[in-house]
């Protein structure tokens, strides 16, 4: 009887742990992230999921700055790509990077020496819809 107990609190254990495994891969950062490079005013956006469309925009307080497109023919298992940012009067500014699967937004941030520190604002998760009987 009390190997049956032990062989039951065993299989409990195990069956918790992967639960809070599942639960902690949920909570996990995105694999879109915004980095400096060595140039000076020179971000790099990399992108590391499979999509058809990707959406960049670049906004301040005002709204929109500029908008950037890339098409999922040109890509596949993700991207990466440079773009120039020029500064104002060390105004930060957010890029928010869409897909039909996730939506990332950064909150950039100059710094002294013209490079960009990026900070992870917001992540939405865009999971189809699925019914059961």
């Amino acid at each position: 009887m009390k190997t049956k107990m032990m062989i039951a609190g065993v299989l409990v254990a195990i069956v918790a742990s992967l639960s809070v495994k599942e639960a902690s891969a949920q909570t996990t950062a995105p694999a879109v992230k915004v980095i400096p490079t060595s140039d000076k005013d020179v971000i790099k956006l990399i992108y590391g999921y499979d999509a058809e469309q990707v959406d960049i925009k670049f906004s301040d307080a005002t709204g929109v700055i500029a908008s950037d497109r890339v098409k999922g023919k040109s890509f596949e298992g993700g991207f990466n790509k440079k773009y120039r940012v020029q500064r104002q009067a060390n105004k930060d500014f957010w890029i928010e990077v869409s897909s039909a699967d996730l939506a990332v937004t950064y909150r950039m941030t100059a710094g002294a020496n013209g490079k960009w520190t990026a900070q992870l604002e917001k992540t939405t998760y865009n999971y189809p819809v699925v019914a059961s009987k």
